[in-house]
């Protein structure tokens, strides 16, 4: 190991759009949203006066970014607004 760190690459801290908008759609039927990485449980952050939500991991800290919602789907704060549909992708 090198003393930059080598070995296997970190993951990314965090989670992805496509990843969150099935987060999110488990979340608002009920279900237990588990952490994609390690299994545990996901809480959801609100910025009331930003209306925004941010899912996030209890444990590791994996991270949903910002994200509002309307009625065609989630509008991610740090990706210059790009709205994603509240369901799985069409690719």
């Amino acid at each position: 190991m090198s003393a930059k760190g080598g070995g296997t690459p970190p993951e990314p801290p965090n989670l992805s759009s496509p990843e969150v908008v099935a987060l999110w759609a488990k979340w608002r039927a009920g279900d237990v949203v588990p952490c994609p990485r390690d299994g545990m449980s996901v809480a959801l952050a609100v910025d009331g006066a930003a209306k925004s939500y941010r899912l996030v991991c209890t444990q590791c800290g994996l991270a949903s970014p910002w994200f509002g919602t309307t009625p065609s789907g989630l509008v991610f704060r740090n990706t210059g607004g790009a709205t994603l549909p509240g369901g799985p992708l069409d690719e």
